[in-house]
């Protein structure tokens, strides 16, 4: 578990990560070494599951070989509300998302956390509001997590 103790009393505790994976996760489909051994070192704190609707392919690939890691691959016509029911199954006070598209948007709308990745592939501009967190890149949102310190400085209020 992750616990974040705000200075104004509000207290965090994750038990999962909820990620997206193009755009957020990987470019064009291809996840960095960086990030593949980040996500190992977080699995190792809380529950990771990444889900997609794998636009390029290739997330099967990119994250098979890693111990601790989840893959759900959305089925053809299934969408963010999709994703939505996975958080709220998972308990969604206790989830924290990352993403960057607008089908992120229903499981933003119900996590306990919100971190939108503004990267290459840029983001959906309805997650920019909901978000609680805005990083330039997947190494950040998870180094977030893994060193919860540094969130409180952002989530103070």
């Amino acid at each position: 578990m992750i616990s974040v103790q705000l200075p104004n009393g509000r207290q965090y505790e994750f038990r999962h990560a909820v990620f997206d994976f193009n755009g957020t996760l990987a470019e064009e489909g291809r996840i960095s070494e960086d990030v593949r051994h980040l996500l190992v070192e977080l699995s190792a704190k809380i529950q990771v599951s990444v889900i997609t609707a794998d636009t390029f392919g290739l997330a099967r690939q990119a994250l098979a070989d890693l111990p601790g890691v989840e893959l759900i691959i959305l089925e053809p016509g299934q969408d963010g509300t999709d994703k939505a029911r996975y958080v709220q199954t998972w308990g969604s006070e206790h989830t924290v998302v990352i993403g960057n598209g607008v089908n992120d948007q229903p499981m933003f709308f119900i996590a306990g956390l919100r971190i939108c990745v503004l990267g290459p592939e840029g983001a959906g501009a309805c997650l920019l509001s909901l978000a609680n967190v805005v990083v330039q890149s997947p190494v950040e949102a998870i180094k977030l997590l893994l060193q919860p310190q540094r969130l409180i400085a952002t989530l103070r209020s």
